[in-house]
């Protein structure tokens, strides 16, 4: 086995299948076929141990679907970011987080699609196993002390999974359960949600002190010092939330949610403002590290002459003397690579491109199961950073009439040899600003797949209205469509192609932690200060200053201005700011499941029906007219408040009757 196979936290090895599983017994994996002694005499042996638990866990980078060997993910289409037409069709079974469709029977399926609880307590159970035993290995002292920290991440990484899914947690410390004890030694309790990660983020301090700050090449997935502190400032700012943080949000979903043995709220129901200081100073941690940047790619001069004012600053200062485009895109269709993306805080090329055919037109490759809603599509700006409903005359939004009156006259290069806007484009799709073109796939949007050879399966137009070249009766599979009139196009390179002779798909990385979540983090959690606190000597409060200069590297990444001073002395303004960059920053990276969460939004978002084009109609006979989506999984979704939480699998309660269920689940 290679080295960075053995080493590295998300693998290349492919996943393999898993029954749902008791958490306090060893699974019967490749590693266990050996007794525990021998396991513990070698290095290779329990370094294999270790993969094996890493291989348990649910992969990050399965970003639309999940695999039917591996725990389904929440994903894209668990939230408002995507819709798909049949959650039976292709494994898309993460549509059902978005309604009511997901019921405790199929919560209890023996394939774990959505059941991650036993198998994230296998993996706690062999890195206690392992933190036990470690002293017993040949080992170099200093290699030794990195394996350590490498096991405590991986341990507090199952729990992150645990507390992301289903809150409050039962935390075993460092215990080892025995697989046959009494029955008294099973009767455990949740832990409260603040105790949950308060456990969490000190045993990822406790890694980070001795993981390194930056990997070799070879290791380049491996987690890192800045890993483990940026997933410290995710959790904060979680628990800070109004999800999570007292309130209104709090107490209307989780005032009676107690714990069984002494009555106490697993939820506080009292607002604590000190926890948006302690994720303000958890993110400031990592910034001070001054390891990471945002990825930017220098531009000579095309765009910003194009675009922006003469006066404008470079960036950082300024959007100036940057690509917006590829300063974004590179990062996600593998461009970037790992090893040198100064942005990269962890991620993993676990077949994230795989994917993309979900997304790819039909006729050339994709299967039409990713549909984007107009609510995402409306949420990018124009050119200028104005809104569309407040567009200037330089750059002005246009969607009337819906006929071909109302169409691009000539192409426009958005990004010499990666983006071109070709003429005849629907004028709604004009001037925006370039994350539009990096992430939306919309009517008549140009495909280069440039590694095919044969010259009409490339340099096409994508069309989804009635009639197109990619719309519904070009489907392969009945009813399986883009029934928006969207797609995504974050994950495809120019090169990227799935027919046609010579077509290829170029190898991404799917970033789990990023330096833009670090920035925006911290503009949040500043701005969500009344108040002063002193954390490690340091003072945190409402500085706008601090949150301009934090959010506005983001901005000023894309193209775009910065906050103004009217928005930043409003803090209900810069919220509903954040909120919006957050949605348009981090498309389809499966952030906004749980920000719509954590923020207390979710309720309100899904009772909004889901709007996109008409696409029954034909180009120009109302396809553009915004529509409410007719297709019946979509037009009929609905949300309870229950699936905020996931329930804990119901042989998982009766193997630990002690443990309570979230709520409104049955036990």
């Amino acid at each position: 086995m290679k080295k960075n196979i053995k080493y590295l936290l998300l693998l290349l090895v492919s996943p393999l299948a898993f029954t749902a599983c008791d958490y306090l017994n060893v699974d019967e994996y490749f590693e266990d076929t050996f007794k525990e002694d021998s396991i513990f005499s070698s290095e290779t042996h329990v370094k294999q141990y270790y993969n094996g638990a890493v291989n348990m866990l649910p992969n990050e980078a399965e970003i639309y679907e999940h695999n039917y060997a591996d725990c389904a993910l929440p994903g894209i289409t668990g939230s408002d970011e995507a819709v798909a037409p049949d959650y039976t069709w292709g494994g898309l079974a993460p549509i059902r987080y978005a309604g009511t469709m997901l019921t405790m029977d199929e919560i209890t399926f023996t394939s774990g699609e959505f059941n991650i609880w036993g198998s994230c307590y296998k993996v706690i159970r062999k890195c206690n196993t392992m933190l036990s035993r470690l002293n017993e290995v040949p080992m170099n002292t200093f290699d030794k002390i990195e394996f350590r920290a490498q096991v405590r991440f991986l341990r507090a990484y199952a729990y992150f999974w645990l507390f992301r899914n289903y809150g409050p947690v039962l935390l075993l410390g460092d215990e080892v359960m025995e697989v046959n004890g009494e029955a008294s030694i099973y009767r455990r309790y949740r832990a409260t949600l603040e105790e949950t990660v308060d456990y969490i983020c000190s045993e990822l301090e406790t890694a980070a002190a001795d993981l390194p700050l930056k990997n070799s090449s070879d290791m380049v997935y491996a987690p890192t010092r800045g890993a483990a502190l940026a997933l410290v400032a995710r959790i904060r700012l979680q628990a800070a939330s109004p999800l999570f943080n007292g309130g209104d949000v709090a107490r209307r979903y989780y005032s009676n949610f107690k714990r069984s043995s002494d009555g106490v709220n697993y939820i506080p129901q009292e607002y604590d403002e000190s926890k948006w200081a302690q994720a303000a100073a958890a993110a400031k941690r990592v910034m001070d590290m001054n390891v990471y940047s945002l990825y930017t790619f220098e531009d000579e001069g095309e765009y910003a002459s194009k675009f922006l004012p003469a006066d404008v600053k470079n960036y950082p200062e300024g959007p100036g003397g940057i690509d917006p485009y590829r300063s974004y895109i590179d990062q996600f269709n593998g461009e970037a690579l790992a090893y040198t993306n100064p942005e990269l805080i962890w991620g993993t090329d676990r077949n994230v491109g795989g994917y993309a055919g979900n997304c790819f037109p039909l006729q050339y490759g994709g299967n039409g199961t990713v549909s984007v809603p107009q609510r995402m599509v409306d949420m990018y700006y124009m050119v200028d950073g104005r809104e569309t409903n407040n567009a200037s005359s330089q750059y002005p939004y246009e969607n009337r009439p819906y006929d071909n009156n109302c169409v691009t006259t000539a192409d426009k290069i958005i990004s010499p040899d990666n983006y071109i806007l070709k003429s005849g484009t629907f004028k709604a799709y004009d001037n925006r600003e370039p994350r539009f073109y990096a992430n939306i796939a919309f009517s008549h949007s140009y495909w280069f797949m440039n590694s095919c050879t044969e010259t009409n399966k490339k340099n096409v137009t994508a069309d989804y209205f009635s009639g197109g070249n990619s719309g519904k009766s070009r489907a392969a599979y009945s009813g399986v469509y883009y029934v928006t009139g969207y797609s995504c196009r974050k994950w495809v390179h120019p090169r990227d192609a799935r027919t046609g002779s010579g077509a290829l798909v170029v190898p991404k990385v799917y970033p789990i932690l990023r330096y833009a979540e670090v920035l925006l983090n911290y503009a949040e959690a500043l701005n969500n200060l009344n108040g002063s606190y002193t954390i490690d000597g340091k003072t945190y409060t409402r500085d706008t200053e601090e949150i301009a200069k934090a959010f506005n590297l983001v901005r000023y990444r894309a193209g775009l201005p910065g906050l103004t001073e009217a928005e930043l002395a409003d803090p209900e303004k810069v919220q509903e700011l954040i909120v919006r960059e957050r949605c348009v920053e981090f498309f389809h990276e499966g952030l906004r499941f749980y920000d719509i969460r954590r923020w207390g939004i979710v309720e309100d978002l899904e009772r909004e029906p889901l709007t996109g084009c008409n696409t029954d109609a034909t180009q120009w006979a109302g396809f553009y007219a915004p529509t409410i989506i007719q297709y019946a999984s979509i037009r009929e979704r609905t949300f309870n408040s229950k699936m905020i939480l996931l329930p804990i699998q119901k042989d998982e309660l009766r193997k630990v009757p002690t443990l309570d269920q979230n709520p409104g689940w049955d036990k």
